[in-house]
C-alpha cells in the first residue's frame, strides 16, 4: 500500500495524463473527480455553464464520493485554472474533503491565466498543507518530453 494519493478532474484529458504520469513515476493511487453532469469539450462553452454554476452559488454535484485521505501523507491534487482559478468540480471536492494530514502538492493546467489559483486553493481546502504549485501551460502539455521534464524536476523538489 502506498501512502501516496493523486486526486484530479479532467474535462479535456490533460490532468488525467498528467495524473497518469504522476502515478507511474511515484506509485501514487489515483482519484479521478466526476461531476454528476460532464461539461462541453468546448472550453468556452463549459466556461458558460461554469460561469454561471459561480453566479448562482450552484457547485456541480458530484458522482464520485471521497477517498478515505488518512491513509495517505502525500496527495497530489490537480485540474484545470478555470476563470483564473480552482475549476467547479475540484471545487465542489474541496468543500467536502477535509485533508487533515496530508501534505498537499497542487498543479493546475492553464490555457492563459491562473493567477487567482493557488491563493484560491489554500483559502478552500481544508486542514492540509499547501506547497509549491506546478504550473502547466498549455505549450508544456503538448510537448510530451517537456512534460516529463517538467514533472520529474517538480517531484525532486518535493
Amino acid at each position: 500500500m502506498t501512502d501516496k494519493l493523486i486526486i484530479y478532474y479532467s474535462s479535456t484529458g490533460y490532468n488525467q495524463r498528467v495524473a497518469n504520469l504522476i502515478a507511474q513515476k511515484t506509485g501514487a493511487d489515483i482519484f479521478e473527480v466526476q461531476p454528476v453532469k460532464e461539461y462541453d469539450k468546448n472550453m468556452w462553452a463549459a466556461w458558460d455553464v461554469a460561469k454561471k454554476e459561480r453566479e448562482d452559488n450552484n457547485l456541480p454535484a458530484l458522482k464520485t464520493g471521497y477517498p478515505d485521505m488518512s491513509k495517505y501523507k502525500q496527495v497530489f491534487l490537480g485540474g484545470p485554472s478555470w476563470g483564473f482559478t480552482v475549476s467547479n468540480p475540484l471545487q465542489s471536492f474541496l468543500k467536502m474533503a477535509n485533508f487533515a494530514g496530508n501534505d498537499v502538492y497542487p498543479w493546475v493546467t492553464y490555457y492563459d491565466h491562473d493567477e487567482q489559483y493557488l491563493a484560491d486553493l489554500k483559502r478552500q481546502l481544508h486542514n492540509g498543507q499547501v506547497h509549491d504549485l506546478l504550473e502547466l501551460t498549455m505549450g508544456t502539455l503538448n510537448n510530451q518530453n517537456q512534460l516529463e521534464q517538467t514533472i520529474d524536476h517538480w517531484l525532486t523538489q518535493i
